[in-house]
């Protein structure tokens, strides 16, 4: 009688992990984009990088920060925006660099929805040497994807963000005009 009800209790312990598992599994998405890459040390070319997306911010978690911002200031602020870690941006072969996401939104739109992604500026390029503002600290990468799972995107590697009292974050100001992105598609 021990031993049937021993082995009930481990069918159900691991019917609950794999559920507890599915659910942190059902949040990650990955996402794939060509980018054409400007001068640097090789000719312009284009490259395809894979964005993966582990969980998307919470609007707690943007009221949090917000109040970080009104409290603190500008450096706890960006001290616990470079702690969230949402998922990351890298090209796919040759070289290049591993972009952190640390926000993630998915907005859901009348023909799909729109995914924006915010990191630390940061250029695609290892090699490449870019100008930099120091106004504008952040990069912003917009996907929107049809009810098929393609679309189109654009970054904009120097932008400056605003976080709303709803619990988003929107562009605010870019600097230079966005790099298009083809071929967005969503990874099964």
């Amino acid at each position: 009688m021990k031993k049937h009800a021993l082995k009930r209790f481990q069918a159900w312990a691991a019917v609950i992990a794999c559920l507890s598992l599915s659910a942190v599994l059902w949040t990650e998405e990955r996402f794939q984009a060509r980018l054409l890459i400007e001068g640097g040390a090789i000719s312009d070319r284009a490259s395809k990088i894979e964005i993966w997306v582990e969980d998307y911010t919470k609007t707690e978690e943007v009221l949090q920060l917000l109040e970080i911002l009104y409290k603190g200031g500008y450096e706890p602020f960006m001290s616990a925006f470079r702690g969230m870690n949402k998922g990351i941006i890298r090209p796919i072969g040759g070289r290049g660099v591993k972009i952190t996401i640390h926000a993630a939104q998915n907005i859901q739109t009348d023909k799909g929805r729109k995914v924006l992604l915010f990191a630390e500026r940061k250029g695609w390029d290892a090699d490449a040497r870019q100008k930099i503002d120091r106004r504008f600290s952040f990069m912003v990468i917009e996907l929107n994807i049809n009810n098929k799972g393609k679309g189109e995107g654009k970054i904009y590697e120097q932008a400056n963000i605003k976080l709303t009292s709803q619990g988003t974050i929107e562009i605010e100001s870019y600097n230079s005009p966005p790099q298009q992105l083809w071929g967005v598609k969503v990874l099964k």
